[in-house]
């Protein structure tokens, strides 16, 4: 018996663990990273301090940051962690614009109106799937295309045609 029949099986062959089990750990993966990252670049994108708000950590957390989120997220999801990988930033982003406390809004901050926020959160969501898109790749090179994993088709070949070499036309 092969040791191989006893994984789970992916559009990618056989991997870890099946595709719920892995798709809550990325989702909860992300989750934590997004909050840790935005907790360390000290970045409220839902707070608006006028041209004080655009400096390096918050270009760093609008483009980079969630891209490398989603990368983590490919590489523990693999095939489809690009439409898994819209969803972590969307809930922290939800969560902490639906329980502002008031009294810390810094000084001179405002906070941003819904239909301006809502554009922040469209972008996180889609530089986060573009790292998931990468980690999809990575882990794909990793587990199929080096090793030859890949599950093959599971019906007959098409009989080989009769050629003539000379004239290229059926004999």
């Amino acid at each position: 018996m092969n040791k191989k029949q006893n994984g789970s099986i992916s559009a990618v062959g056989y991997t870890w663990a099946p595709y719920w089990m892995r798709g809550a750990l990325a989702f909860v993966v992300g989750v934590l990273l997004y909050e840790a990252g935005m907790i360390a670049l000290d970045v409220h994108l839902e707070y608006f301090m006028g041209m004080a708000s655009f400096n390096l950590s918050w270009i760093f957390a609008m483009s980079a940051f969630p891209m490398a989120v989603g990368i983590v997220i490919g590489l523990i999801y693999g095939f489809g962690a690009k439409y898994l990988a819209h969803f972590p930033p969307a809930a922290v982003m939800l969560w902490h614009y639906q329980n502002i406390n008031f009294a810390e809004i810094p000084d001179g901050a405002y906070l941003l109106p819904w239909g301006m926020w809502i554009m922040f959160v469209i972008l996180q969501m889609e530089f986060c799937a573009a790292g998931g898109f990468i980690g999809e790749i990575l882990i794909r090179k990793r587990y199929a295309w080096d090793n030859g994993s890949v599950l093959q088709g599971d019906s007959d070949p098409l009989p080989e045609d009769d050629f003539d070499e000379a004239s290229g036309r059926k004999g």
